[in-house]
């Protein structure tokens, strides 16, 4: 049987902001332009409390919180915590597919048919490896198929595990408002709910495929599929291909000693070497990332003349 895990970053912008500052931690923040027109693109649990939600106006936002701290979009941050992500869950099983800059679905069929054990407790590790490493918070479902995996990670949120299968579906998920629905979209689902398609029990109910068929035409076959727990399609490891390999570590205490730091640099340098051998990866551009904890980030990278994976290479460009 399949067991699928979909692993989703909570409001993975506002948390970037808080992994990559402590002082937001706990904080309204959204994620957003600061002009009249300006939308919220992502809103903190915290803000979310006060009613702020994605595309919400920020004015109507702030009105409602009227302490809401605003963070302009910052793509080079999100775009390396979204790496170091996905090679951190790459760790665990290289049959992933990455689905967007914040979640993947993995295939662990597999890993479990040669480590028999509990799927939650490895997600539970996997949740805290996670936090620990990058200070994100993420919610995973557990299924048999893609579709139930997806919607088993957003029944709870943040940090929730949710296994969905074919004994627990209907009673978790039919009774879904139709909106809740993977693949239905904001402009379907008033139209479905115009003819009494309500809920995705009511999509699973074949009495209402005329119906069903009539505002999706061809995809309601699939979509009643799916409400009946059904889905073939497969986890693509293609949208899975690191572009990068990298390694993290966040000492016990701050220190300026230079054989820690050295000794820290090379550890990190075996462990990416090793892991771009195992997936036959090369590459000519090297870098590397020290965060202060006065928030202050530093990044540099450099091109060195040949491709390679070799440790020697890799750790006399950046010492030097």
């Amino acid at each position: 049987m399949q067991i699928i895990f979909h692993i989703d970053l909570n409001a993975f912008y506002a948390s970037a902001e808080m992994a990559n500052d402590s002082s937001l931690e706990g904080k309204p923040l959204v994620i957003s332009g600061n002009n009249r027109r300006a939308i919220v693109s992502t809103a903190s649990y915290e803000a979310r409390k006060y009613g702020i939600h994605s595309a919400m106006p920020l004015f109507q936002a702030k009105q409602l919180c009227k302490n809401l701290i605003i963070k302009p979009v910052n793509f080079d941050l999100y775009r390396r915590l979204s790496s170091q992500f996905f090679e951190l869950i790459s760790t665990y099983s290289p049959l992933l597919e990455i689905a967007s800059i914040d979640e993947c679905y993995v295939d662990f069929s597999d890993y479990f048919s040669k480590h028999p054990s509990n799927p939650v407790l490895l997600a539970k590790q996997i949740q805290n490896e996670i936090y620990e490493q990058l200070k994100l918070k993420c919610s995973i479902g557990i299924a048999p198929n893609k579709f139930m995996a997806k919607m088993a990670s957003d029944m709870k949120k943040p940090m929730g595990i949710t296994v969905l299968n074919r004994h627990n579906y209907k009673e978790l998920m039919w009774p879904l408002d139709i909106s809740d629905m993977f693949g239905v979209g904001k402009k379907t689902a008033p139209r479905l709910k115009e003819v009494g398609i309500l809920t995705i029990g009511d999509v699973a109910n074949y009495d209402n495929y005329n119906k069903l068929r009539q505002i999706i035409g061809k995809n309601a076959l699939l979509l009643y599929r799916k409400a009946n727990g059904i889905d073939t399609s497969k986890v693509n490891y293609q949208k899975g291909e690191l572009k990068s390999v990298g390694h993290s570590t966040t000492l016990q205490f701050d220190t300026a000693d230079v054989v820690v730091l050295n000794d820290t640099l090379k550890e990190l340098t075996m462990k990416v070497s090793k892991r771009a051998k195992d997936k036959n990866l090369i590459s000519n551009s090297i870098g590397i990332t020290l965060k202060y904890s006065r928030f202050e980030t530093v990044s540099r990278q450099t091109l060195i003349n040949d491709y390679t994976n070799e440790y020697e290479t890799i750790i006399s460009t950046v010492k030097y």
